[in-house]
């Protein structure tokens, strides 16, 4: 049978229930991996981290013998991946790989397919009711930078961050982050919770570095906010602030490939997106899955940034 691949990427647009603490049985159990049908919804479109998590979601199916796979993406709208989440769980998929655009607002669509017997399976951001989640330990990434920062500045000095807190993704790097820098004399001076789009990042950023022009270091955590940090701090004339960003993308690695931003942390969304089928067959086939399946994420900077380069070329991620 030829392989299903129906991928949505445009601008149109469980094992355990945490609801009831009862086990919820695979509708799916023991289907051979050709005859399991999966649903994905990721609730970004073209972003290049979400290209690598597909690009690694249709090659996992290739190489396991998945034949049906449906893709598409809600083109950040709430509304509409609720709408993709009950049509794919209507239109018979066993299992469901979720990148949540609001980790509140899909819960009771989540409820619902768990209850029909859909496992779901949920990348890089979680929700509650997840049948697993695979994806960085996030908390760890928001310590790595805070790390990086407490080095940088010998402890002390003034910073800001733009971070977030509708995903949960953003909101446990804000801890990490946050906790590791508690015991130092490092004063945040401003924060803004727009992390999750880049022209609210860029706003902020603005409005941040035009009050607090002597600041040590700008915390980004995510490609939005740190682009957008680097992009304002550009236009202000603070060539030597201490910027860092999150994500192996194009616009990061140039960046910390011309020293323009310090360091970031790479994640792998293509892993992510090829472990996920890996784990949603084993549950189909019966088998037991972890909880939370963690993807492990390395710092970047201008000694090791061609490395990455190379790593995310395979991917498709091409920096000039």
């Amino acid at each position: 049978m030829k392989k299903k691949f129906i991928s949505i990427l445009c601008t149109a647009a469980i094992a355990t229930s945490l609801f009831t603490g009862a086990t919820v049985v695979s509708a799916a159990e023991n289907k051979e991996a050709k005859d399991i049908t999966i649903g994905v919804s990721f609730g970004q479109n073209v972003h290049p981290f979400f290209v690598a998590m597909q690009k690694g979601i249709e090659q996992a199916c290739t190489d396991l013998g998945v034949e049906n796979c449906n893709i598409l993406a809600a083109d950040s709208s709430l509304e509409t991946q609720v709408s993709q989440i009950e049509n794919l769980v209507t239109k018979g998929c066993d299992v469901l790989l979720l990148n949540p655009y609001d980790s509140d607002g899909v819960v009771n669509a989540v409820q619902a397919a768990a209850e029909k017997g859909v496992g779901i399976f949920t990348m890089d951001v979680d929700c509650e009711g997840s049948t697993s989640f695979i994806a960085s330990d996030n908390y760890k990434v928001g310590e790595m930078l805070a790390d990086a920062v407490i080095e940088q500045l010998d402890g002390k000095g003034k910073i800001a961050i733009i971070d977030g807190i509708t995903v949960t993704s953003l909101k446990d790097r804000t801890e990490g982050f946050m906790d590791k820098i508690k015991d130092t004399d490092i004063e945040v001076v401003a924060e803004q919770q727009t992390a999750h789009a880049r022209d609210t990042a860029l706003a902020s950023a603005e409005n941040i570095l035009q009050a607090n022009p002597d600041i040590d270091a700008f915390v980004g955590v995510n490609e939005n906010s740190g682009m957008a940090i680097l992009s304002a701090a550009t236009s202000a004339g603070l060539n030597n602030l201490y910027i860092t960003t999150v994500d192996a993308t194009a616009e990061n690695m140039t960046a910390i490939r011309d020293e323009k931003v310090a360091i970031g942390v790479s994640q792998d969304p293509y892993k992510m997106g090829y472990t996920a089928v890996e784990q949603a067959i084993k549950w189909c086939q019966g088998e037991e899955t972890e909880k939370f399946i963690e993807v492990p994420v390395e710092y970047m900077d201008k000694d090791n940034i061609q490395d990455f380069i190379d790593r995310e070329k395979g991917y498709g991620v091409e920096v000039e």
